[in-house]
């Protein structure tokens, strides 16, 4: 049987990463500490960084990143679900709010979690993220996947939201780490009035 990891990797032009790591620069005055879950408590133990949320109505601004990932999404559902002979998967599309994440050296995401873990996050079909830093020692391990991703600048990854994908960042003890990351989210269509 061959194994797959159901984690993909594409790749963003350097430019695009430059603008939003500058964007973030400049409105570093907005970022949070990161949060975790639904209560969205503080806890630098398992996760120590900076959080922009970015919404939606300011995602033209990232253009052409959002097209992009619209294109690569599309090239994950074919190979994973059309190519497989899936036939009525709900319409998808971009979380309401995405965002960017700056770790600092010694910071990071070190708990283990999956993005779909609770009845709040139930719309969640894709998780991306996004390196906008090339950072020795601090990608992204996947336990059960038995794989570390490197933290390269310009890579973007794409794997399901549930506990199959359980996730935690490798936290760099020589480096800074940034990131830009969301959710594809199953939407709800309007029905014509």
């Amino acid at each position: 049987m061959t194994e797959k990891t159901f984690i993909e990797t594409y790749t963003i032009d350097h430019a695009l990463c430059d603008r939003m790591t500058d964007f973030f620069n400049r409105n570093k005055h907005l970022a949070q500490p990161g949060r975790l879950g639904k209560d969205l408590r503080v806890d630098t133990s398992m996760k120590h960084s900076l959080d922009l949320g970015i919404p939606s109505r300011i995602f033209g601004y990232f253009d052409p990143f959002f097209e992009q990932l619209s294109a690569h999404v599309n090239e994950y559902i074919k190979k994973y679900y059309d190519d497989a002979g899936g036939a009525g998967m709900g319409p998808l599309g971009v979380a309401e709010v995405a965002n960017i994440q700056w770790y600092p050296v010694g910071g990071g995401y070190p708990a283990v979690h999956c993005e779909r873990d609770q009845l709040e996050f139930c719309n969640r079909a894709l998780v991306w993220m996004l390196y906008l830093t090339d950072t020795p020692g601090g990608g992204t391990a996947f336990p059960h996947q038995g794989l570390v991703t490197e933290c390269v600048k310009g890579d973007l990854l794409l794997w399901p939201t549930d506990m199959t994908h359980m996730h935690h960042g490798v936290v760099s003890e020589t480096h800074e780490k940034m990131i830009f990351t969301g959710w594809i989210n199953y939407i709800r269509v309007k029905s014509p009035a």
